[in-house]
């Protein structure tokens, strides 16, 4: 949930503030840079100078109040986005269905995406992001240092932080694209401090006092702020300005102390009480201390400037100032340590009703609340399981023990680790899981354990295991469990197709195919829905067409399956390639654009992408492409690209080659290939040795062409991948033609391969619709014959591939020479390319 106070511009009274024209021009400055770094310690007035000078200037600005919460990926790009979306109400429609790329730590893409848009804005503007300090996680660090290096000149990014900027600004600086802020521009100097104390705080101090302060500060704002507090309730100023002295600390501590000492009670109790969360309104702040007048309080201790800060218009929320936030955070753990818990508790009770059930577990955190934190998480699990970035963070942080009882968050601890490819822990995870099954109160769970490691078993390319498992796991719930489905209707997968961790395809089809046995007469169960798309596709990848229709038509046609996204999409999809194949390409453009107003997600723009991505997928296939979806897929041959799902990129890739991008679409392949190859995924390596092969043959480098397609062959063959090749049309005929012909020159003429070319390219000619060019001249198997004469075979080898004698394979030659009107066979093969036959 994005919370909106952390996006708005924090409010400053203008007759409380200097005006401090330095800094207003160090800050007019960064409108010529891209980044603007606003650093020093805590209480230097960093957020206070970025909100006046925003406030006196008419350029649009965005702001972000980050925090702990925002230490994540995810989170921290959904709130620039957010506050982005503010100034152009359709930034976020357009960037927001790059972020689940994050899921798995990697950024180019999103970022990619997050700068074309940027790009399209025809005016400046000022993003900023107030206490960078709180994000200390790597990979932020890391997609901050991308998005800067590509920010366009128009947008300027703002920074402020108690600590250096973690991530490399060098170049920044060196080209002039940086400004720095730092405590020596924002510490005070005596005029400032002159007028501060005298025109702000009302204070008939003399010059030489008030320099006393500036120089035993530093010019250290906070501290002559709470200097000019103390002071105000002094009677006695040079006792006290000749008492001020010491570190930075123990000044912050005594001044804290005497400004905190000087409020009522019932002010003291309210401020303890209500500093354990980081944003109050008058509701939670009642729920927590009790009071019933908390609105009235809040809007006192903003009226006495007591270190609080309203985060709206309205004067609904508000926050402590950080430093003394943290003072009265120390101060409650002292006074407050048998009452912690039960506070905490409210806040979260509080946050939980209200929707803010992030912030709430986050509050039961607070002090180790743990048991309390699992029992939250264990009750909102339907709610929280998209989380996924906090989500692991939060079931890492737990003892052991809070998961005794709470078989649930174990399930999707365990559904965590799998997406995040963490097989070895979530094996070890089940194992522990599988030496309890023996205790009653877990024997209900038994099922779903057994399916979890069935589930990590297939993904460890164990099928022999994975298939045990599932055999227990059917004995025990034949119903089937509901954590199969937690991720069927979310687009979370790291990977295209199941059939991606099979090195034989048909060792794939004995597995889908004993399950479908086994669960397809089952009322109500969707998960079988997984095993027919996969089984669609192998069927389909065969060229048995017919047979993957049938399969793919299963989940269409099934009531029970309808709801799920990723079920239902992936059965669209495998239909359309399949009507496609068949020869409607119409049908198959009809049935992406259908399924749409079907598809109920919370992902739903990631659907939505993936059907335009098989729409141009089509597109190219029909020699139809419209450069316009390079323009609108949010990615690019130069993106990084993270372990997972690459079809898209693979379409990307025909896509760069259909433009003549040839170089582009190689350097695209080459990374795919060693994502495929890493993964050691025979599926994925087959489909980028392809395309790399017609990128070369595109190229006219036949050396390097002929090479990719041995390859793709020598992948495949075990296989027997068919559509691969098939569907990459007449110029994979003509590779295949060159391939047979150097192979047939060569020493090894009975190679695997070179028998699988020849029968690649024989059903090439059976599915490419030219024996009509043939009329009534000759017969479809004098066409065949035709065409192995042009492979070099000779009549005895055309006999055994047709399953005829030779005497037979001379009969059809002498009529196809007399229809010719030709003698031999190079005057055959001669006239059968003036036909365009061959």
């Amino acid at each position: 949930m994005i919370l909106s106070t952390k996006l708005h511009i924090p409010q400053t009274r203008r007759d409380d503030l200097v005006e401090r024209t330095a800094i207003t021009e160090l800050l007019n400055k960064g409108l010529k840079s891209k980044l603007t770094s606003v650093t020093a310690p805590g209480g230097y007035g960093k957020t206070t100078a970025l909100g006046q000078w925003l406030q006196q200037s008419a350029i649009p600005a965005v702001w972000i109040s980050l925090g702990p919460q925002e230490n994540d990926l995810i989170e921290f790009w959904s709130y620039t986005i957010a506050a982005v979306n503010s100034k152009n109400p359709k930034f976020a429609e357009r960037v927001t269905p790059y972020l689940p790329s994050l899921k798995s730590g990697a950024f180019e893409s999103f970022i990619s995406a997050m700068i074309c848009e940027l790009e399209s804005f025809s005016d400046e503007l000022v993003m900023v992001w107030d206490d960078y300090h709180t994000i200390d996680l790597a990979p932020i660090h890391a997609s901050v240092a991308y998005f800067l290096g590509f920010l366009p000149a128009h947008i300027h990014l703002y920074v402020t932080s108690r600590a250096e900027m973690p991530f490399p600004t060098a170049r920044l600086q060196t080209t002039g694209q940086m400004v720095k802020i730092t405590i020596q521009e924002l510490r005070f100097q005596l005029a400032e401090g002159i007028r501060y104390f005298q025109d702000c705080m009302g204070l008939s101090l003399s010059g030489d006092k008030i320099a006393a302060l500036v120089d035993r500060t530093e010019g250290w704002i906070s501290g002559l702020y709470l200097a000019a507090i103390s002071l105000q309730r002094s009677g006695n100023y040079s006792d006290f300005i000749r008492a001020f002295s010491g570190e930075h600390r123990s000044i912050s501590d005594y001044l804290f102390q005497e400004v905190f000492s000087l409020q009522p009670s019932e002010i003291q109790s309210f401020l303890l009480e209500t500093s354990i969360v980081d944003r109050i309104n008058s509701s939670l702040c009642e729920a927590v201390t009790g009071q019933a007048n908390c609105q009235e309080l809040l809007e006192m201790l903003e009226q006495h400037n007591l270190f609080i800060v309203s985060l709206d218009d309205q004067r609904k929320w508000y926050r402590y100032h950080h430093l003394f936030s943290e003072f009265l955070r120390r101060l409650f753990r002292q006074r407050y340590a048998g009452q912690s818990k039960e506070l905490h508790v409210k806040a979260a009770h509080w946050l939980e009703a209200h929707g803010f059930l992030e912030e709430a577990v986050e509050q039961l955190f607070v002090d180790g609340h743990h048991h309390e934190a699992s029992n939250l998480i264990e009750k909102h699990l339907q709610n929280l399981h998209t989380k996924r970035g906090v989500l692991y963070r939060w079931l890492r942080a737990l003892p052991e023990a809070c998961f005794t009882g709470k078989p649930g968050i174990q399930f999707l601890y365990v559904k965590v680790m799998v997406e995040t490819n963490e097989l070895e822990l979530a094996q070890a995870r089940l194992r522990l899981m599988e030496d309890k099954l023996s205790d009653p109160e877990w024997k209900p769970y038994a099922g779903t354990v057994h399916f979890l490691s069935a589930a990590v078993s297939f993904y460890r390319r164990d099928f022999g295991r994975a298939n045990e498992y599932f055999e227990i796991f059917d004995r025990h719930t034949p119903g089937g469990s509901y954590i199969q489905m937690i991720e069927a209707n979310s687009y979370s997968m790291y990977f295209d197709t199941l059939l991606s961790f099979f090195h034989d395809l048909h060792d794939a089809e004995r597995f889908f195919y004993k399950w479908i046995k086994v669960w397809e007469e089952r009322d109500n169960y969707p998960y079988v829905g997984f095993f027919y798309n996969t089984y669609s596709l192998l069927l389909y990848e065969w060229n048995r067409l017919e047979e993957a229709e049938v399969y793919a038509e299963r989940v269409l046609r099934s009531t029970c399956m309808q709801p799920y996204a990723l079920i239902l999409l992936s059965a669209t999809i495998n239909a359309a390639r399949i009507c496609q194949a068949k020869g409607d390409s119409a049908k198959a453009f009809e049935l992406l654009e259908g399924v749409k107003p079907k598809i109920d997600s919370v992902d739903k723009r990631m659907f939505m992408r993936r059907i335009e991505a098989e729409k141009a997928n089509l597109s190219l296939a029909n020699g139809s492409f419209d450069e316009g979806w390079l323009q609108t897929c949010g990615i690019k041959h130069t993106d990084t690209i993270p372990p997972g799902p690459i079809k898209e990129y693979l379409i990307l890739a025909s896509a760069l080659m259909e433009q003549g991008e040839v170089d582009e679409a190689l350097q695209l392949l080459e990374q795919l290939y060693r994502l495929a190859d890493k993964a050691d995924r025979t599926w994925d390596k087959v489909k980028v040795t392809i395309l790399q092969s017609m990128a070369f043959y595109q190229k006219d480098d036949m050396t390097n062409a002929i090479m990719k397609l041995g390859a793709a062959l020598q992948l495949a063959g075990p296989g027997n991948y068919i559509r691969s090749f098939v569907n990459e049309r007449a110029k994979m005929a003509e590779l295949l033609r060159e391939y047979i012909r150097q192979k047939q020159m060569g020493a090894n003429r009975k190679s695997a391969s070179l028998r699988y070319a020849r029968e690649l390219l024989l059903l090439m000619s059976d599915t490419r619709n030219e024996t009509g060019n043939s009329g009534a001249l000759i017969t479809k198997q004098e066409l065949k014959i035709l065409r192995m004469i042009d492979m070099g075979l000779s009549n005895k080898q055309i006999a055994e591939q047709l399953q005829i004698t030779a005497e037979t394979v001379k009969s059809h030659l002498k009529s196809m020479y007399r229809k010719l009107h030709v003698n031999s066979r190079e005057q055959a093969l001669e006239q059968g390319k003036e036909l365009k036959w061959l």
